[in-house]
């Protein structure tokens, strides 16, 4: 604890005392609020690359994708869980689940889906390639992410990219990326049968999938492509720039 409180007080001070401050959401940057200066402070995503993050041909029978560190606790991987099971209560024929990451869920979250008899069909995917990992999102029918917290959730912003339609927690940062009704859908924290619902909705509509996955490609190119990240930080660069001049 000693050392949390340490580290804090080192951030405030370092923050305080800076140029300039991106936050790479608005919900970051509400944190951020009452500890930098309002004109010292913007939301600057990161951003991705919007050319190996493309759609492809439209597959109307993918999985359902989730991408994260799935041993960290704060990833919730045991709602997903749960919410696959009320999928598949639901929906006996749903397409099976993949989690693609660096680390596996732990035992005792895998041992739920064993529980709840729905490990057979999920697959895990570790230390997937980029380029394998853009064919993951490419051949999905959707996007889920169960998170407790993000500060955005860059894999929401290449699921977009990828030309599908995300469900999410609503736990900040992806708030700041997903329009809901629009690009997908925002859920409760915690709330399986709100994020089950939400699965099968969409995937009862492969129309309604296909359009928010168009809408969320031209989102993704606008605000967080490259290009479209870098115009920001170039701007707060130049006009720091001039006032040292």
């Amino acid at each position: 604890l000693s050392m949390t409180y340490i580290n804090s007080a080192i951030e405030c001070y370092v923050l305080q005392r800076v140029s300039h401050v991106f936050a790479e959401s608005e919900y970051s940057r509400e944190l951020l609020n009452g500890i930098v200066p309002s004109d010292r402070l913007s939301v600057g995503p990161p951003g991705i690359d919007t050319d190996l993050f493309h759609p492809g041909n439209y597959n109307q029978d993918g999985h359902i994708l989730s991408v994260g560190r799935f041993a960290d606790p704060r990833k919730n991987v045991r709602m997903l869980f749960h919410a696959y099971n009320w999928l598949r209560q639901s929906m006996p024929k749903a397409p099976r689940l993949i989690l693609a990451g660096e680390t596996s869920p732990s035992v005792e979250d895998w041992n739920l889906a064993v529980s709840l008899g729905i490990s057979e069909s999920i697959q895990i995917r570790k230390n997937v390639s980029m380029r394998g990992l853009a064919e993951l999102y490419r051949d999905a029918a959707l996007f889920v992410l169960s998170s407790n917290e993000e500060g955005l959730g860059i894999v929401i912003l290449e699921a977009m990219a990828s030309g599908i339609p995300v469900i999410s927690t609503r736990c900040g940062g992806p708030e700041t990326a997903v329009i809901e009704g629009k690009t997908g859908y925002l859920t409760s924290v915690g709330n399986a049968p709100e994020m089950a619902s939400r699965m099968q909705e969409l995937l009862s509509s492969p129309c309604l999938r296909r359009q928010m996955g168009q809408v969320g490609r031209q989102v993704a190119q606008k605000r967080f492509s490259l290009e479209a990240a870098g115009k920001v930080y170039l701007e707060v660069y130049e006009n720091l720039l001039q006032k040292c001049v």
